[in-house]
């Protein structure tokens, strides 16, 4: 510091020797002007500059003085002051060029730009070689009169070839704006092979040029050398990692934001982009981790939505609230903020808390329809209907087409029994703007059924299961209208199908019902109803696990499997990357398997065992034990089983639990259901044989259904 001090003092002495005042004020004003440089070193610029102006009232006659008083006022956006010192100057060195510039760039800075030109004009006359004149006049015309520009660059370029470099990428500039891209880079790239040391600004414009003509590999090349000299320039290693997702190369991308995270862990754009690629893959968890380093949740509500989205669909709803209520301590009056928290609270039951915010969001914004959506549906939700009413009539006043609201706010009044006529007009006026709505049309089939015209109400409720066959409510609407028709066979399927589809209690209305059934009668009930929810499977397949034992040895395998209806069973074993180490197939030729050898089994009972399960497995996926024909129904010991002529099946649940062949053949057990719409499929099923046991365990098969 005490070097850099001297070095100006020295500067000071030198510049202000041509002044006219007293050795005693011109050594005062050297001190005032050295104490406004290190003023203005260290950003005190208003004191600075009143440290200058002590200066030439020290020496009134040094145009260095007024010069940089000039400068210093244009930073300061003092134009006034500017000006004063500006024209101060140059009536004391009318003759130097830079007189003339300084008093221009005072012009252009104000929006003179006609007297700007005229005094850069002046100054590049004085002096003819000044690269800033010709620079900020060339500039100031380029825009207007592009031609006038380049005309005056070449002319100086030729009388200036030392300053090659500099005009050449202006020349540059002015062919790109003129969409003379070739031309451009040809410049450009001589540009740097002259001036290779203070290339970074042409090689940034170079390879904005190859984007613009979309040689995107060419430009991340040029950004690249660019980083070699400023490897802290965060957004342009941001900007090459953006350029190397839009050419498609994704794991480029992402290893550049890694390398840009490990560099700079808190970096806005790396943790946006890898948790937006996180959320691309479905692992929110990952997205919330990143996105939770960003600097950009200091100042950024969206990033803390963002994060409590991520957070929310990764299984972490407190958490998720957490971040969502310390966005909102800081930003109260967002009404995004208070949107999503209400939501929040609304996943967790806190209805009150999510209708108060609703409210206030609505304050803010009473136009916002979806605010207004969810607290008519959440005061519907805590059967708060007198309040909730008039939110639906609001939106329907500002949008009288609005078809979910016309179907919720019919349905809400028709369940709870209220207006009932108003109720179905508004249900129907949905359905004529959406008449493929299935939904709708159990809400209008509920209606029907609350006026008591239940024979209407069975043909609209129908249609609706007919197209969305896994809503558990409308086959509960469906079973109660059969019910009061006094179809109790009727009544008994809904009810069995709204049980497996989780509506609370229908089971034991089924259970109801069948005393008025007789046991033949019930017998075929449940067979039509195992039959739909277990039978059909066209084709199951996934990656599964083998486990079990034969004449007491352990086998645990992992194993491809596939099933095709009517009876064809492909078993692969897994050997290492996956290959294929043991195959086994039954069909309507018979069943083939390759040698499996279990130590201490003889090859015949492995067979055996591998025949026996995958026979038994398939007649129970094919759905046989559900075909038409007699049955009947057998009760003891609390169990309950559907006897066929070749099957037995016990039930529990509304499932058939274990399948056995009449003749005491092989059973299997049936459990751990996926849900595939209204469908039950097993992802677990074990068998046992005389010395063996096994069972095929798949945690996410695919499944193809008949009709």
């Amino acid at each position: 510091m005490k070097a850099a001090a001297l070095l100006v003092l020295m500067l000071a002495s030198h510049v202000l020797a041509s002044g006219t005042g007293t050795s005693e004020s011109a050594t005062a004003a050297q001190q005032e002007y050295l104490r406004g440089t290190l003023l203005e070193r260290r950003g005190a610029f208003a004191e600075a500059l009143s440290a200058f102006e002590h200066a030439l009232e020290l020496d009134p006659e040094s145009a260095f003085l007024a010069g940089e008083a000039a400068d210093l006022a244009l930073e300061l956006e003092d134009w006034s002051r500017a000006e004063k010192w500006a024209r101060l100057r140059l009536s004391l060195a009318p003759n130097d060029g830079k007189s003339s510039m300084i008093l221009a760039r005072v012009y252009w800075s104000r929006g003179q730009e006609k007297e700007a030109i005229d005094a850069f004009e002046k100054a590049l006359k004085l002096d003819p070689a000044s690269l800033d004149s010709i620079l900020s006049l060339t500039e100031l015309i380029a825009p207007r009169d592009p031609k006038r520009a380049r005309a005056m660059l070449e002319r100086y370029l030729a009388a200036n070839p030392e300053h090659a470099a500099q005009i050449l990428y202006e020349l540059a500039k002015l062919d790109a704006t003129e969409a003379k891209y070739q031309d451009a880079i040809v410049k450009l790239r001589r540009a740097i092979s002259l001036d290779e040391g203070e290339s970074d600004p042409v090689r940034l414009s170079l390879g904005q040029v190859f984007e613009i003509t979309h040689d995107t590999v060419a430009a991340i090349d040029e950004y690249r050398k660019v980083l070699i000299s400023t490897p802290d320039d965060w957004e342009l290693w941001a900007h090459i990692g953006e350029l190397e997702a839009a050419r498609g190369d994704l794991e480029a991308a992402r290893a550049e934001f890694l390398r840009l995270k490990a560099k700079r862990p808190d970096d806005a754009a790396a943790a946006a982009w890898l948790s937006a690629d996180a959320e691309a893959s479905g692992d929110f968890a990952k997205a919330a981790a990143y996105l939770k380093d960003s600097s950009a949740l200091k100042d950024d509500p969206t990033a803390h939505l963002r994060l409590g989205y991520y957070q929310l669909q990764s299984g972490g709803v407190k958490e998720a609230m957490r971040t969502l209520q310390e966005a909102r301590a800081r930003w109260p009056k967002d009404d995004r903020i208070a949107y999503y928290l209400a939501l929040g609270h609304d996943d967790l039951g806190e209805r009150a808390q999510a209708a108060a915010l609703l409210r206030e969001v609505l304050a803010l914004k009473p136009d916002d329809r979806d605010a207004r959506w969810q607290l008519a549906t959440i005061l519907e939700k805590m059967d708060k209907i007198a309040e909730a009413e008039p939110e639906f009539r609001k939106l329907l006043e500002s949008k009288p087409d609005d078809a979910p609201a016309l179907n919720y706010l019919g349905y809400s009044l028709a369940d709870r029994g209220l207006k009932l006529t108003e109720a179905e007009g508004l249900i129907r006026r949905a359905l004529e703007l959406e008449p493929l709505n299935a939904a709708y049309r159990d809400s209008l089939g509920w209606a029907l059924f609350k006026q008591n015209r239940s024979t209407e109400a069975v043909i609209e409720l129908e249609a609706a299961a007919r197209a969305i066959t896994d809503d558990e409510t409308l086959w509960r609407h469906l079973a109660a209208a059969h019910e009061s028709l006094g179809r109790t066979g009727d009544a008994w399927l809904a009810w069995r199908m709204a049980q497996i589809l989780g509506e609370e209690k229908a089971g034991d209305k089924a259970d109801s019902l069948q005393k008025d059934l007789s046991d033949g009668q019930l017998a075929e009930l449940w067979r039509r109803h195992l039959s739909v929810v277990q039978g059909g499977v066209k084709k199951m397949s996934g990656l599964c696990e083998l486990k079990g034992k034969i004449a007491g040895r352990a086998v645990s395998r992992s194993a491809l499997f596939t099933f095709r209806a009517p009876d064809t069973v492909n078993f692969e074993l897994l050997g290492p990357m996956f290959s294929t180490a043991w195959r086994a197939r039954l069909d309507a030729r018979g069943f083939a398997m390759d040698s499996f050898p279990v130590e201490g089994v003889d090859q015949v009972r492995v067979e055996d065992a591998a025949r026996g399960a995958f026979t038994a497995i398939a007649a129970a996926l094919s759905g046989a034990a559900f075909a038409p024909g007699p049955a009947r129904i057998e009760r003891g010991w609390g169990r309950l089983s559907l006897m066929r002529t070749a099957w037995r099946i016990d039930l529990d649940d509304g499932l058939a639990r274990r399948v056995s062949p009449a003749d005491n053949g092989i059973a299997v057990s049936l459990s751990d259901f996926l849900n595939v719409r209204e469908r039950r499929l097993p992802r677990l099923l074990e068998t046992k044989g005389r010395f063996w046991e096994l069972a095929i365990s798949c945690a996410d098969p695919k499944a193809e259904f008949l009709p």
